[in-house]
């Protein structure tokens, strides 16, 4: 299959769900005779299954006539919903993972599976941390939170084969193994299924990569980047980094995080069996965390640079030269895609102009699903520093080795401490005289140097989607006048 869109790969899965792992019967086997049990200790039990998970959920939001007619957010309230027997029936339902893949096939959904489970389990200890409302509600958006891949897993397991390969590598980040092996956003494939399935709000949101910047959502995207970690035995070289952010997020201190997560392993490695499991997952140390921390993160050189791709590139400037986009969110859509897709520009943000003019918000992103921290960086407009100076006319900037030493005092320090580089693009958004954002793109890595070519790219679909916003902005009426002025590009 060929696809990269999202909508199209709905079109395949939806009325698929997720296989039912070989060890859930006997994790269930007394369930109908259980009278003492509590629902929140049978949806625990559930939970380690996404595939039964997916399927007590669905069956429980199709359920007519609910009170307030409201969706459920948890398992505990979708068990509660159907019942013993609604449980054991959404248990024979489901299709048995044996019956589905080949043992190879198996391996890489169990593998999936794990790691899917391990981030609900986290997720739910930070959740009790932070004194959340619902911590079941936020363990079921981290279970749910690698759907893209659970379903691709189950269903298209060759596609997937050479992504969780790459993945494998610790020096290999999701984007770049989607980019290399799927030519497709799991995340944006996992959203529009879990909106199709009517999975909760808080499932959805989660995997909005905007959405890093409220703590609920931002704690379920720590969780599932420390989950791969774990899976890897804890090698990755941004593991400090991301206990760094864990901390600040649970308001501890390392020592605390540290703590934290050897329980959730500990507890994950009693049912490491139901996903073929050999090994368990290590404790982390503090004594060598505290050391990494000391020395602070390391940038290591990637595996590979991402290829420009010229017919995304091209399709991207045609789909903006048709004049057809029904709004400016569309608009955004085909101009990040084109920039990541099509010119390989590794991360690439829009962020828009908020709070009367005062700031600029990370809304929609490509190539930065897993980054949360990236993801969550605002800027305020109201210091004199470069990105000011960009926002008062439309301007394209390159921060390049040839100014570096004059200009990066004068990026923002919020930036500055997101991007971990010293070399991006970045373009001021206009709708004729109205200031819209500001689009900002790089290549994550010093090894993958930026250039010309990829410059004129980055200006020629910024400069198109400017265009086409003044035209989306004169047919609804504000009829603003063309700037008498050309474009400029600060130097």
């Amino acid at each position: 299959m060929g696809k990269h869109v999202p909508g199209q790969w709905v079109g395949v899965f939806g009325e698929r769900g997720l296989p039912l792992l070989p060890g859930t019967r006997g994790l269930l086997a007394d369930l109908d005779s259980d009278q003492i049990s509590s629902m929140r200790l049978v949806a625990r039990l559930i939970q380690r299954d996404p595939g039964l998970a997916l399927s007590v959920v669905r069956t429980a939001n199709a359920v007519p006539h609910r009170h307030f007619h409201s969706e459920v957010v948890s398992l505990d309230e979708a068990a509660m919903m159907i019942g013993i027997q609604g449980i054991l029936r959404c248990m024979e339902n489901v299709m048995p993972l044996e019956r589905l893949l080949d043992p190879a096939a198996q391996a890489r959904y169990l593998q999936v599976a794990a790691r899917s489970a391990y981030t609900a389990l986290l997720a739910e200890v930070w959740g009790d941390i932070r004194h959340d409302m619902i911590p079941a509600e936020v363990s079921l958006a981290g279970l749910f939170y690698n759907l893209g891949e659970l379903v691709l897993a189950a269903h298209e397991e060759r596609r997937i084969q050479r992504y969780l390969s790459l993945m494998a590598d610790s020096s290999v980040l999701p984007h770049e193994a989607e980019y290399v092996a799927l030519d497709l956003s799991l995340r944006a494939m996992g959203h529009q299924l879990a909106e199709s399935w009517q999975l909760p709000e808080m499932v959805r949101h989660c995997m909005r990569p905007a959405n890093a910047r409220h703590l609920r959502t931002l704690g379920v995207m720590l969780a599932a980047k420390l989950a791969r970690e774990a899976m890897r035995g804890w090698c990755s070289p941004g593991l400090v980094g991301d206990l760094r952010l864990a901390a600040e997020y649970l308001d501890v201190d390392a020592e605390t995080v540290v703590t934290q997560i050897n329980r959730v392993s500990g507890e994950f490695n009693l049912y490491g069996d139901l996903y073929g499991i050999m090994a368990p997952i290590p404790e982390l140390q503090i004594e060598d965390i505290a050391e990494q921390l000391r020395q602070g993160p390391t940038s290591p050189a990637p595996a590979f640079c991402l290829a420009p791709r010229s017919d995304r590139f091209a399709q991207a400037e045609a789909r903006l030269q048709a004049a057809a986009s029904a709004d400016e969110d569309e608009v955004v859509e085909v101009l990040l895609a084109g920039l990541h897709h099509g010119l390989g520009l590794n991360r690439v943000v829009f962020a828009r102009l908020e709070d009367g003019g005062e700031r600029l918000v990370p809304a929609s992103m490509e190539g930065t699903d897993y980054e949360p921290d990236f993801n969550r960086a605002t800027i305020d407009l109201n210091g004199r520093h470069l990105l000011t100076v960009l926002m008062r006319r439309p301007a394209s900037f390159w921060l390049n080795p040839g100014n570096v030493a004059e200009m990066w005092p004068q990026v923002p320090e919020s930036l500055r401490a997101a991007i971990g580089v010293q070399e991006f693009f970045a373009h001021s958004l206009f709708a004729g005289e109205h200031p819209v954002g500001m689009v900002y793109a790089d290549r994550r890595s010093r090894a993958c140097a930026l250039d010309k070519r990829a410059l004129a790219g980055f200006n020629r679909l910024t400069t198109l989607a400017q265009a086409e916003l003044l035209r989306l902005q004169q047919a609804a009426g504000a009829r603003p006048r063309p700037r008498a002025e050309p474009i400029r590009t600060l130097r």
